[in-house]
């Protein structure tokens, strides 16, 4: 909310953008006007994909850093959202560090997924954002980045497990240091630019944990440390 650049990624210029979710969350603004539907852009055959750009522009960032946003206004504006949509699962994209609309995606979703290094910085944030997912009574997997090459997958699974135990949450998996990711210099989305590329089958692997975490916690309320839980990712 305070920096976005996902729409780089997708590919979405300036001018597509009319209007953000900065702009529904400090206004009357329906939701819809905010809405971009991707499925025809990516070539997406089944199912779809709807993005709501949050504001890029300087005023904007400016004006969420300064007035922020209401949280009984924020969950209204989702649950349309997931509603009028009919949506399976609604990503929340948050700042990585612990800021207001940080904390008050965290309340608002069901399950929490923290993405890291296994540098001591990250793991230290990590470990932060861990205590306050405990304290909003969240479920929160983990997800280990950027591995280093030298580092083999059963040294990886041993670091996950350390890890895991050590902050009690749940390790989804450690995806390796790719070049060809870094490379792509986020002009695109990796893995359908590169469905043949080994990491690609990780990711959709990891998608599909992901999903299976996320229905087993709506499902049963079971938890992975933190207690019971409620429904969207952050």
């Amino acid at each position: 909310m305070e920096g976005p650049g996902l729409h780089v990624i997708f590919g979405i210029s300036d001018r597509e953008i009319r209007t953000t979710i900065n702009d529904v969350l400090q206004s009357s603004i329906p939701i819809n006007d905010a809405v971009l539907d991707l499925t025809p852009r990516l070539g997406i055959e089944s199912g779809c994909l709807l993005f709501c750009p949050a504001g890029h522009r300087l005023e904007e960032i400016l004006k969420m850093v300064d007035t922020g946003f209401n949280l009984s206004r924020f969950k209204a504006v989702l649950n349309t959202l997931a509603t009028e949509y009919q949506l399976d699962y609604l990503l929340i994209d948050s700042h990585p560090g612990i800021e207001k609309d940080t904390i008050l995606s965290m309340a608002v979703c069901d399950v929490v997924v923290l993405l890291s290094r296994v540098d001591h910085q990250d793991m230290f944030g990590s470990g932060v954002m861990n205590e306050v997912a405990s304290q909003l009574r969240k479920p929160v997997v983990l997800i280990l980045n950027m591995i280093p090459s030298s580092v083999g997958d059963r040294e990886s699974k041993k670091i996950g497990e350390k890890i895991a135990g050590l902050f009690n949450l749940q390790v989804l998996t450690a995806l390796p240091f790719n070049s060809d990711v870094f490379e792509n210099l986020s002009r695109g989305v990796f893995v359908l630019e590169h469905q043949k590329d080994p990491l690609t089958k990780r990711f959709t692997e990891l998608a599909e944990n992901m999903i299976g975490v996320i229905d087993r916690a709506l499902e049963s309320g079971e938890d992975y440390g933190h207690g019971s839980t409620s429904q969207a990712i952050s």
